[in-house]
């Protein structure tokens, strides 16, 4: 436990494994989220297609995510990854029917695929504490979440080239490749076997329903669980506000388009990056529940000028600048959210509680891109500082809660009574 946790942890093969197994196929999602959206707006020139394309991709975190969850404690971890990965591949073969038919085929496939893909979620982060020391546990995250953003910054630049250059058969080619290339690395890894509860004799269905409300029951019960299901849905309904509006927000406020766009998300993923790195130092010295708490009110802070200095001063570089700034308090943020997850659900039931929380947030977005698209045009893009108000509220409850905590306390040993 001297190491340095960064240290520790490019040392552990079995986490350097699904580490890059994870920074593989998230390349592999970004090349495909850029292709298609690009894909089918060029054959219908419509908008509302093109948004039918993404919720397609999006509504299974929120319907088939449940029922994975279950499967995902019922069956070992790792081969469920491995499974999923592979299946990942046939899916995403599946677009190439699209070029030689009518576009809108791209829709079931798309919600196919994404559904094989709720097993991923909760499988990878439920298998993560078996691998690594608790007390690595959130530089672990800290170091998956740079590889998000490593991801982010290069998945959506090369998907961008390949469409542009060979088209979206090039880029489903490489993006199942990238889910080839994750199965056979999971398949190296080495993980103990979790202890499974035993089914109590009943119906397969009545069987799926009462592990689904014993997931639900965890949460319910760990008061801890319940503020990060909380914060998950207020954090949720800003993420889909501004996902709807950033491009017109850029449009208006910046004069800018896609360029523009395309070089802020680089800066965040940049941000990203340098703030996961920053965090693998000092994620595991603070409670989880104050750097949930600190993540959130520094972000809705720093987005707060981001957001609305094009009001006085509409240049770019200020965008630039403080989107990569705020990748360490948005980094803190998922790591502590993540960490708290995995510390306070109890290990025969962790796949229920991550597929839980994804649908809570998935939902949240739903309606907050929907709210987006209904009241942007009459409210206008401003309304992009919900994601501002969101994120500060939810730092302003986690912090008001944990000051009732012990000062000393981690999240995995604060009694939830504390509440």
């Amino acid at each position: 436990m001297t190491e340095r946790p960064l240290v520790y942890l490019l040392r552990n093969p079995n986490f350097m494994l699904m580490w890059w197994a994870g920074l593989v196929s998230w390349v592999g999602n970004y090349m495909l989220f850029i292709a298609l959206p690009v894909y089918v707006y060029n054959k219908t020139g419509s908008t509302l297609a093109t948004s039918f394309s993404v919720m397609a991709n999006a509504l299974p975190m929120v319907v088939v995510g449940q029922l994975a969850g279950v499967f995902v404690d019922r069956w070992d971890y790792r081969r469920t990854l491995i499974a999923a990965n592979l299946a990942l591949v046939g899916t995403t073969l599946l677009f190439l029917t699209v070029l030689s038919a009518p576009w809108w085929l791209v829709i079931p496939i798309a919600f196919v695929q994404s559904s094989v893909g709720q097993f991923i979620g909760p499988a990878e982060n439920a298998l993560l504490p078996t691998l690594v020391d608790e007390a690595r546990l959130g530089a672990a995250n800290s170091l998956n979440a740079l590889n998000n953003n490593l991801a982010r910054l290069v998945g959506p630049a090369l998907g961008g080239l390949l469409v542009a250059s060979v088209g979206l058969g090039g880029v489903v080619l490489a993006n199942a490749a990238t889910y080839l290339l994750a199965a056979l690395l999971v398949l190296g890894v080495r993980a103990p076997q979790i202890v499974r509860e035993q089914a109590a004799a009943a119906s397969p269905l009545r069987r799926l329903v009462s592990e689904w409300r014993a997931g639900l029951g965890a949460v319910r019960r760990n008061r801890l669980l319940s503020l990060s299901f909380a914060v998950a849905a207020l954090v949720g309904l800003g993420e889909g506000t501004i996902s709807t509006l950033m491009a017109p927000f850029v449009k208006v406020m910046l004069g800018g388009g896609g360029l523009e766009l395309g070089l802020i998300m680089s800066a965040q993923a940049v941000g990203g990056i340098t703030g996961g790195l920053l965090l693998t130092g000092f994620a595991d010295r603070v409670p989880s529940v104050k750097l949930l708490g600190w993540g959130a009110l520094l972000s809705g802070t720093l987005c707060l000028p981001l957001l609305n200095y094009p009001l006085v001063y509409p240049a770019l570089w200020p965008s630039l600048v403080l989107v990569a700034v705020a990748g360490l308090p948005f980094a803190m943020f998922g790591t502590a959210q993540m960490t708290l997850l995995q510390t306070e659900a109890e290990p025969q039931v962790r796949g229920r509680v991550f597929s839980a929380y994804f649908a809570v947030f998935g939902l949240a977005q739903l309606v907050g891109m929907l709210g987006a698209g209904l009241l942007g045009d009459t409210v206008g893009v401003m309304l992009i500082n919900t994601q501002t108000v969101m994120y500060l509220l939810a730092g302003v409850i986690v912090l008001t809660v944990t000051a009732r905590f012990p000062g000393n306390a981690s999240a995995s040993q604060t009694n939830s009574t504390y509440l």
